[in-house]
């Protein structure tokens, strides 16, 4: 069974990356755990008791409007910061999937400079997180671009997530070596074969994609040329693209025009 968490704040985004969730997995067998972190402020725009009942009655419409003899429903209200309420519930659920919504733009600048999703992805590490953009089409994952600099060895716990996903939809997973020198060093070499290994049970195939000024307007460039791309996923890692991405100055001046989730999964501790 899997173990799926929604964050919701009762917005569109987050309906939308809950919707999604339902579509990708509707012939699984799952539980879903619905969590509002609940922060207590005087400006707080409504009552702890309100929103713990906006909450439940979120979860009483899921079970109602699925009717879903695999799915079941759980509600999780916290008084806590997202990022701790996301990590507490992702750990002591052995969590296997979180989703998120952004910040209603398709853009990958607000993939990432969303308050509570960027956080998220720097500070939750017990499990994968896809950010749902609010414009997505809810397309199920047929084509799978995964960025690589191939600086690191995998291990097979590290891409479950993305094996799993792949598996899920009979989904093709595109490999983007994006490369400031294109022949490989014999390190590099090795962690190619070993994850070509670990992949061994889905479909991969295999671009170089030149670097351009950065990381970002190296994947704007590929996802220009391959506009079937249907998520995009990235590891999380201290040297990695993630790292790269959530650094560069760019990514506050050029748009990634995608409506494709983003999925961020972590590396193993």
């Amino acid at each position: 069974m899997l173990k799926i968490l929604l964050p919701t704040d009762f917005s569109a985004n987050a309906q939308k990356a809950i919707d999604y969730a339902f579509q990708l997995f509707k012939k699984e067998e799952c539980t879903f755990y619905v969590l509002h972190a609940y922060h207590d402020a005087p400006s707080a725009p409504k009552s702890r008791t309100d929103l713990e009942k906006e909450l439940e009655q979120l979860v009483e419409n899921m079970r109602i409007n699925e009717q879903h003899p695999k799915h079941r429903f759980k509600s999780v209200f916290m008084v806590d910061s997202v990022v701790n309420a996301l990590n507490v519930t992702a750990i002591d659920n052995a969590i296997d999937y979180i989703f998120m919504g952004t910040k209603g733009s398709t853009s990958l600048m607000n993939v990432f400079m969303g308050s509570n999703t960027v956080r998220a992805i720097k500070q939750v590490h017990a499990c994968p997180i896809i950010a749902i953009p609010l414009d997505f089409d809810n397309t199920t994952p047929k084509q799978i671009a995964f960025a690589n600099n191939f600086r690191h060895r995998f291990i097979p716990e590290e891409l479950s997530p993305l094996i799993k996903m792949a598996k899920l939809w009979n989904a093709t997973v595109s490999i983007i070596h994006i490369y400031s020198k294109k022949e490989l060093d014999e390190d590099q070499k090795l962690n190619k074969e070993v994850l070509i290994n670990i992949l061994k049970e889905i479909k991969t195939v295999f671009h170089e994609v030149q670097m351009d000024v950065s990381v970002t307007s190296s994947l704007v460039r590929f996802e220009k040329e391959h506009s079937k791309m249907d998520m995009v996923a990235l590891l999380k890692t201290k040297h990695g693209f993630l790292h790269k991405l959530l650094s560069e100055p760019v990514i506050r001046k050029i748009v990634f025009n995608t409506e494709v989730p983003f999925m961020v999964f972590p590396q193993s501790s």
